[in-house]
């Protein structure tokens, strides 16, 4: 189907307000679910109360037009402080797919290598990698041309993160940050760790590839 005639089909699902919703957060990218039913109540006039009852009603429609695009809301409870997030997520494609709207191919690449470190073992998933050992690691290169059989990086791309300059490294790892993707201890050592982002968008490949007692872990949470 014609993406003009999927975005029909969208437009006419939808009321005023859902699209308005939909537009808001699709903008922020990920939300509190507490922020967002707020909103909800903001537009329709309703009390708190109500608006906790009526949310999921309200949403699951927008969730359901979005399957014509390939596309789906998603709520997830994040680790870090325990909160309800939702965000609208790519439901095809891989890592590179979703990560593809800010980025170019070398800093995808930078963020799947930080990725993979944080995914070593469930240390490094607990405590998280600090920037120092994070930029270290993008500087060693795989041995095969193409890309490895667990989907993993290819000689070409590591060796584009390792022309990367420090500065533009650094750049990237705040702009992961700041999009959710990565978040960063208050610590003096800033370990890296998952982001919200990261556990809503890319929850098939996080669960695939996560150490043991991570996994478990997050098919609870997920």
């Amino acid at each position: 189907m014609p993406n003009s005639e999927r975005m029909t089909n969208i437009d006419t699902a939808l009321n005023k307000q859902q699209h308005a919703f939909l537009q808001a957060l699709m903008a922020r990218g990920v939300m509190p679910e507490k922020a967002a039913v707020k909103m909800y109540a903001e537009m329709l006039d309703l009390d708190m109360a109500e608006a906790n009852k009526l949310f999921s009603r309200f949403w699951s429609p927008i969730a359901s037009a979005l399957g014509y695009l390939d596309l789906d809301i998603r709520v997830i409870r994040f680790q870090e402080d325990q909160q309800l997030y939702m965000g609208v997520v790519n439901k095809t494609g891989g890592e590179a797919a979703k990560l593809a709207t800010r980025l170019n191919p070398e800093q995808i690449a930078l963020f799947r290598m930080v990725l993979d470190e944080i995914l070593r073992d469930d240390t490094s998933v607990e405590r998280g990698v600090d920037v120092i050992s994070a930029l270290n690691a993008t500087q060693a290169a795989p041995t095969t041309q193409g890309e490895t059989a667990d989907g993993g990086l290819s000689q070409a791309q590591t060796q584009s993160v390792a022309k990367m300059s420090k500065t533009d490294k650094e750049a990237t790892l705040k702009t992961l940050c700041a999009d959710g993707w990565l978040t960063q201890t208050d610590d003096a050592a800033g370990f890296l760790k998952l982001g919200v982002r990261a556990f809503l968008e890319l929850k098939e490949f996080l669960l695939e590839q996560a150490p043991e007692r991570a996994r478990a872990k997050w098919e609870k949470m997920l």
